[in-house]
């Protein structure tokens, strides 16, 4: 082995303990009408973001929420191995009922007790407040009435859950709490190895370098075309390992297709293409080269 060949395996190596953990999330519905239509599209978002979905549903949820609405989103509904194939819990429809037993500890009906595990494993919990907030605009619609000490005990029960590191988002903000958290959670991994000795300068040489696109071939006429890795941000995958042809046709790089990509590897974009925040840190974190080609 050459001093060439085991700096590629120590780039390598650096690159896998880098790149961040898979983005798994269990979507558990309850019974909570109140933000339910809005929920959906953050869910929506989340899988085009890359997050892989599985949902399972309480008994009530099965009763009152749409189970037309919930099939159109096309996800896995499971009913095995929900915490351990998982990196975070979201309750989209949280009730009140819900929220009063996780926050005094209650785990016998199957949202509370996973709600329960995800929190004592210190895995990432997301749930929306809108169905039990006495402070937003969808309860107080309902009760406009409610007496003060109730409210009072419904704050409190949402303030016990924050305590226990709960992240509490309304509907409309779903999707952004979630991959918030995500990206906190894979920030906190590259700090602690950091941490463990690993100098910036070795993070830094896990970058693969940039690869440049072939020449255009002639085809028809004299006019180039060069040949695409991905065409569609919803059916087709987005490319993995190095891109060595032209660039995408994508309009929008979002982080769900740079997740997608190897770590070290090199994503050709068009001058018109626009990269997404989120999209851009991930590039970041997992040392993934954003090129834009002419």
């Amino acid at each position: 082995m050459n001093p060439d060949q085991l700096r590629a395996i120590i780039r390598q190596t650096l690159v896998e303990l880098l790149a961040p953990a898979p983005r798994r999330a269990l979507v558990v519905f309850t019974g909570g009408l109140l933000g339910f239509d809005e929920c959906l599209g953050g869910l929506r978002a989340l899988a085009d973001e890359g997050v892989a979905l599985d949902v399972v549903q309480t008994p009530s949820a099965r009763r009152i929420l749409d189970q037309h609405k919930i099939g159109a989103l096309g996800l896995p509904q499971v009913d095995d191995h929900l915490v351990a194939n998982h990196q975070m819990l979201i309750a989209p429809t949280l009730t009140a009922n819900v929220a009063a037993k996780v926050s005094h500890g209650i785990a016998d009906c199957l949202a509370s007790n996973l709600f329960s595990e995800f929190i004592m494993s210190n895995r990432l919990v997301v749930a929306s407040s809108t169905a039990v907030s006495p402070d937003e605009a969808p309860k107080r619609s309902i009760y406009p009435e409610m007496p003060s000490g109730y409210a009072e005990l419904l704050r409190a029960n949402l303030t016990a859950l924050t305590s226990f590191g709960v992240r509490l988002a309304r509907s409309q903000a779903l999707a952004r709490t979630a991959l918030a958290a995500f990206d906190r959670r894979d920030a906190a991994h590259k700090d602690a190895l950091i941490a463990q000795g690993i100098p910036a300068q070795a993070l830094a040489a896990c970058a693969a370098p940039a690869i440049p696109a072939p020449a255009p071939r002639p085809h028809g006429g004299g006019v180039s075309h060069r040949a695409t890795r991905v065409t569609d941000t919803r059916r087709e995958p987005a490319p993995r390992g190095p891109v060595t042809g032209a660039p995408s046709t994508l309009k929008l790089i979002s982080q769900g297709v740079v997740q997608k990509l190897d770590p070290g590897s090199c994503l050709a974009i068009r001058p018109d293409t626009k990269v997404t925040a989120a999209a851009r840190d991930m590039a970041a974190s997992r040392n993934i080269q954003i090129t834009v080609v002419v």
